[in-house]
C-alpha cells in the first residue's frame, strides 16, 4: 500500500516566486493534502507543528532555498530527521541507486518505499530502506500508531456524519472510537510524534 494513502502528492505549476519560502505554506499544504510528504502522518495526529524541509538542502543547493519544486511539507520529525543530510553531496544527484533521497512528490518515491498492512512503513530497494531505516528511523518510530490514528480519525468523521441516525450499537462503536483514538493521541504525545 502507498504511504501517503489515496493522497495523491503533487506540486502544483505556475507559482509566483515569494523572497522567503515560508511563504508558500498554504499552497504546500494543499499540495501535500495536509500530510507528511515522508511519513504520511496527517496534521490532525500531531502535537508538534508541520514545517518546510528543503529536498535539496540549502547548504548543497542554496540557490534553491526559495525554489517551490524543492520545498517538501513535512512533520516536524521527519524533517528533524532528515536535516542537512544528503549523501551524494551533488545537487542534482537525490540517490546513487543504494544511499539517497526520492522526492515524495514524485511518483518514483512509490517505487523505493511501502506501507505494509498493519500500517508500518518499509523500505523496498536499498534507498527506500537507506530513507527508512538510517534517516527518517520508520522501524523504530511509532508509524503503525499514527496510520492507526488516521484511520481511526477516517472513520470517526464518517460516523459523525451519521450521528444524528445512530442505532444504540452503532454509537457504541462511535464511543469505542474515540476512547481508541484518545488513547492513541495519548501513545503519539508520550513518543513525542
Amino acid at each position: 500500500m502507498r504511504i501517503h494513502g489515496n493522497v495523491k502528492i503533487c506540486r502544483r505549476n505556475n507559482v509566483g516566486e515569494q523572497t522567503d519560502y515560508e511563504k508558500y505554506r498554504d499552497e504546500l499544504r494543499e499540495d501535500f493534502g495536509f500530510i507528511c510528504g515522508y511519513c504520511g502522518k496527517e496534521e490532525a495526529i500531531t502535537s508538534k507543528g508541520f514545517e518546510i524541509d528543503h529536498f535539496v538542502p540549502k547548504s548543497i543547493a542554496p540557490e534553491r532555498e526559495t525554489d517551490y519544486y524543492n520545498l517538501v511539507y513535512a512533520c516536524f520529525t521527519c524533517n528533524r530527521k532528515k536535516s542537512k543530510k544528503w549523501p551524494t553531496k551533488n545537487k542534482d544527484l537525490h540517490n546513487d541507486g543504494k544511499v539517497g533521497f526520492v522526492d515524495p512528490a514524485t511518483d518514483e518515491f512509490d517505487l523505493h518505499l511501502q506501507r505494509s498492512e498493519d500500517g508500518n512503513i518499509q523500505g523496498i530497494t536499498d534507498v527506500g530502506k537507506y530513507m527508512c531505516n538510517q534517516v527518517f528511523k520508520f522501524n523504530i518510530r511509532p508509524i503503525k500508531e499514527m496510520w492507526l490514528c488516521s484511520e481511526i480519525l477516517n472513520r470517526q468523521k464518517i460516523l459523525e456524519g451519521r450521528i444524528e441516525n445512530m442505532s444504540p450499537e452503532e454509537s457504541k462503536e462511535y464511543i469505542e472510537i474515540n476512547k481508541q483514538l484518545k488513547e492513541l493521541l495519548q501513545l503519539l504525545f508520550a513518543k513525542k510524534e
